[in-house]
């Protein structure tokens, strides 16, 4: 139901209170909802989590009277801070408004939740703003997202209107209110800053009914959405992001009837279900943000592959939402409060489909490809040292990568990629050598090295080597050759960086440096269980794995193959 429509049924079924949250005063249960396919069953499940660290968080709680942080709840720093607050308010809402969880309408939760909102009161500051302790202060986005995360609380409690908490949803109304001073004013750091705050001010919107807010929701909004054809944002944050994102123009489009910006969140949901990996991990190796190379799991998009699901009955969201609810229930426990707040979770989900795991995918603005043959997973990454992934199951070679001890710059990052059928070719080619006096007529005499630095001297003696790494795929065997020429007898270094969780045989360990391998001759392989991952043939002509210029080992095992320019050499994984 759309913002107008909404006001309009408010109006005349006179749930609308003036100056006050124009929410109907509906307990969840009178909403009508499907009992075996709706959302009892989901919430039963994660209400047993969530209540589980509440528990705990009740244990934390501040009791300093007459401190700063009376009622708020501390980091794993022991810092207090507002965050941490908030997520205790919200965790222990969850569980006082969810009819499936031990402590609904518990009045032992009353008290806490009184005063841990009474605490994020007390240090917000005048202008509206909070602060984000570990960078940003009076930080208008990190308003907006505490905003966003605690509006279903308040729209969850409105309608429960327990009398013990008449103090608390005040405060609550009062902190949201406060926020819209900066949310109608303050900037922002990133790319998805805007839509966090956009969806923060339609929040707003939706309860105090000020046009400013919108106003200056239209502001962000007219810069354009930073999607691309792929269906990818411009941070590419695969596992933190784009999920936030999504969640930003849901809440934005079923406000204010938005179909624009729900078309934008399809994409991305659409795009996404060839980022998940088996177990439910996501790549996160493209990634222009803190997750780039971590371990990242799906379960942030839950609430919009959810809400998707069931709009556009699409038996591939579900299948995603039915992986997240068996395989990782505790890691989406946080999404109670938006199940409870909006109806359209009470319907019934389509039958579960399958998430694609036969495909050979290129996404050429992300500079990704995805290839997946059932529990075999396949990233090639254009423009990123590790140009390649390789998983079997609960085996993973985290990253491969390809280097040269050339001038201290030689990390392989493909330039130029061409691709036919399931044959990948990517080339980077590189020149360096040394540098002139100043001529004459240009000379200061003044350090003219910081006055001419090297770029603006003649190069000489001119040095090139050519990279070229070719990678094939069939039936999930991935044939890589790498062709290193130019300039001759400069050393190589190919590496292959698996997980600490299994076991590597076939390779000779380094006797300088722990989790050091090279793979000498032959085949090795890595094995986690029953799953393994085969690769040769080895060489090694020399035991420098971690050379001048190239990027610090990584986490985890580490295997490396070795020799000289021109180099040539085929690896086979499978």
């Amino acid at each position: 139901m759309g913002i107008n429509n909404r006001r309009k049924f408010l109006k005349q079924t006179g749930a609308a209170a003036a100056g006050v949250s124009m929410l109907p005063n509906l307990s969840w249960a009178e909403v009508s909802r499907n009992k075996v396919n709706g959302s009892d069953e989901i919430l039963k499940k994660l209400s047993v989590f969530n209540d589980e660290r509440v528990t705990g968080l009740l244990e934390d709680q501040i009791n300093k009277p007459g401190d700063r942080w009376d009622g708020g709840v501390v980091n794993i720093y022991d810092l207090p801070n507002v965050h941490s607050t908030c997520w205790f308010i919200v965790r222990t809402v969850a569980s006082y408004a969810s009819e499936f969880s031990k402590y609904y309408k518990a009045s032992e939760l009353e008290g806490p939740l009184t005063k841990a909102m009474a605490c994020m009161l007390n240090v917000q500051h005048e202008d509206g703003t909070i602060d984000l302790h570990s960078t940003n202060f009076h930080s208008t986005p990190d308003t907006a997202f505490l905003v966003n995360y605690l509006s279903p609380a308040y729209v969850c409690l409105q309608r429960l209107n327990p009398p013990g908490l008449e103090d608390f949803l005040s405060q609550l109304k009062s902190f949201l209110f406060n926020s819209g001073k900066c949310l109608l004013v303050g900037g922002i750091h990133t790319a998805n800053h805007r839509w966090v705050v956009s969806s923060a001010l339609a929040r707003l919107y939706d309860f105090f009914g000020n046009e400013k807010y919108l106003k200056r929701m239209e502001e962000w909004l007219a810069e354009g959405i930073d999607v691309d054809p792929d269906g990818q944002y411009t941070e590419r944050s695969v596992s933190i992001y784009s999920p936030t994102c999504n969640d930003m123009f849901l809440t934005i489009g079923r406000l204010l009837d938005r179909t624009d910006l729900m078309d934008v969140v399809r994409a991305n949901l659409a795009m996404s279900l060839y980022y998940i990996q088996p177990g439910g991990e996501v790549l996160t190796d493209a990634s222009h943000r803190q997750d780039s190379a971590h371990i990242g799991y799906v379960n942030r998009y839950y609430y919009s592959y959810r809400y998707f699901a069931i709009k556009d009955q699409n038996p591939e969201f579900a299948a995603v939402c039915k992986l997240m609810e068996e395989q990782m229930p505790e890691r989406i426990s946080d999404t109670i409060l938006l199940l409870l707040e909006d109806p359209h979770f009470g319907q019934k989900m389509p039958a579960t489909g399958n998430i694609p795991d036969n495909y050979f995918k290129r996404f050429v603005h992300s500079g990704v490809f995805r290839i997946r043959r059932g529990n075999t997973d396949i990233s090639v990454i254009e423009q990123n040292p590790t140009f390649l992934s390789y998983r079997k199951g609960n085996a993973v070679m985290q990253s491969m990568r390809l280097g040269a001890a050339f001038f201290g710059k030689g990390q392989f990052v493909a330039e130029q990629t061409e691709v036919s059928g399931n044959t990948i070719i990517m080339k980077r080619s590189l020149t360096k050598g040394y540098y002139q006096p100043v001529p004459e007529d240009k000379r200061k005499g003044e350090n003219d090295w910081a006055i001419f630095p090297r770029d603006e001297r003649e190069l000489s003696e001119a040095q090139t080597i050519y990279m070229t790494v070719t990678i094939r795929e069939a039936s999930g065997k991935v044939i890589i050759d790498a062709e290193i020429t130019g300039t001759d007898h400069v050393p190589v270094t190919w590496e292959m960086s698996f997980r600490a969780n299994g076991v590597l045989k076939g390779v000779v360990q380094d006797e300088a440096n722990p989790d050091v391998y090279f793979l000498e001759q032959g085949t090795g392989q890595f094995e986690v269980g029953e799953d393994i991952i085969r690769f040769g043939n080895g060489m090694n002509t020399h035991k420098w794995a971690q050379m001048r210029g190239l990027l610090p080992k990584q986490d985890g095992l580490s295997v490396y193959i070795t020799g000289n320019t021109p180099f040539r050499h085929r690896l086979e994984l499978g």
